[in-house]
Parts: C-alpha cells; structure tokens; sequence
C-alpha cells in the first residue's frame, strides 16, 4: 500500500515539472510518516486521532520559525476557549488529516482495480471512552445512526487520489472536508453502484 502511495506521488511530480526538473520540495511534503507498532492492530479511528493528537503536538514545535511564534498561536487558541479547531488547524493537510489502513483495505489491493485508504480529519473530535463503545449500524461501517449524512470523521480515499486529495485540502484549510464527506462505504466514484464500494467482496 505504501509503494502504491509513493508511486503515485512520484508519478504526479512527473506529470506537473518540464522535463529535466525536479520538485524535491514536493517529495518532501508529501514524505510519509509510518506508524505500524503491534499497538495499532484492530485500532479504531478514535485510537488512530489519539495517537495523530500527539505526533501532530510533538511537531509543532519543529515547523513554526521560533518558539515565540508558537507561543502566540497557542496563547491565540487558548482565547477562543474552544477546543476546535484545533492550533494546527493553519498549518495544511499534513496536520490536519491522517491516512490509516485496516483489513478491508488490505484486502481491498486484491478486491480493487484502486486500492482505498482510510481518511481521518483531526478536527472531527474526540470522544470519551464510554461514547466510544458503541454499536455501528449495520448498513455503515461506522456511525450509530441510519442517516446517510452522519459524520463519523473518516472516510474511504482512493491510493490513487492521494496527492490531489491532500492538495486541495491544502488549499482549503480543511473547509473542504465538509463538501467532500461520504459516509463510508460510500465513496464518489462507486456513488451509484454500492456493488463496486469497498468491502463488496464481504457481502
């Protein structure tokens, strides 16, 4: 799955640069940080943002230009006396948005012409151990209701829309999340054939 992303980063530098130029820069932005410890086996979306929640308060500190600088973003937040969105809500996708692969993923590289990734928006939200333990309804694959516009803070992404998905977010700060949302399984290239969505092949 890694390879698949790598690849296509290195594809869509390709298709952007005259020949004979380079975007290091690029490659860089889009250089990924894996965590696949034993602890992450069977992990819930709650449990991948908790751990995002950390690593995203651990590099803060390394992307601003002084500490001074994040001082007053913090102190900044603090004001709004709010917990959402969150400081690093400026600083672009890789803050904000986290990719996370579970079985039907992994299963979904010998099911799918486009191998899916899971989504996850930071911003969504936390909830506490006990609203944790919930039943998902059995027609999503996450949620507790039967409303097709329940927000459950991820979604399925196609490996092949990496790039251009985490572009646009970019560019939006993140307001995009909400125009662009499907509640998962459903996904916009499968909207009208729920026979094509991820994890078909299980039904």
């Amino acid at each position: 799955m890694l390879q698949l992303i790598q690849q296509g980063v290195q594809k869509s530098i390709e298709r952007s640069m005259p020949p004979g130029e380079e975007r290091t820069e690029l490659l860089g932005a889009h250089d990924l940080v894996i965590h696949d410890e034993p602890k992450f086996n069977g992990a819930t979306s709650h449990e991948v943002r908790d751990h995002f929640h950390g690593w995203v308060a651990e590099q803060l500190p390394k992307v601003v230009d002084t500490p001074e600088t994040l001082q007053r973003i913090l102190e900044s937040h603090s004001e709004k006396k709010r917990e959402l969105p969150g400081p690093e809500y400026g600083f672009g996708a890789r803050f904000n948005l986290a990719l996370f692969v579970d079985d039907i993923c992994l299963e979904s590289l010998a099911h799918m012409d486009d191998p899916v990734v899971k989504i996850m928006y930071k911003q969504w939200g936390d909830l506490s151990p006990e609203e944790r333990n919930y039943e998902i309804d059995p027609e999503w694959h996450d949620g507790t209701t039967n409303e097709e516009q329940e927000d459950v803070g991820w979604m399925y992404m196609s490996v092949a829309d990496y790039v251009s998905t985490y572009d646009r977010f970019a560019w939006t700060h993140m307001a995009l999340w909400h125009d662009e949302y499907l509640r998962p399984p459903q996904m916009i290239e499968y909207f009208s054939d729920e026979t094509m969505q991820p994890g078909f092949w299980r039904n």
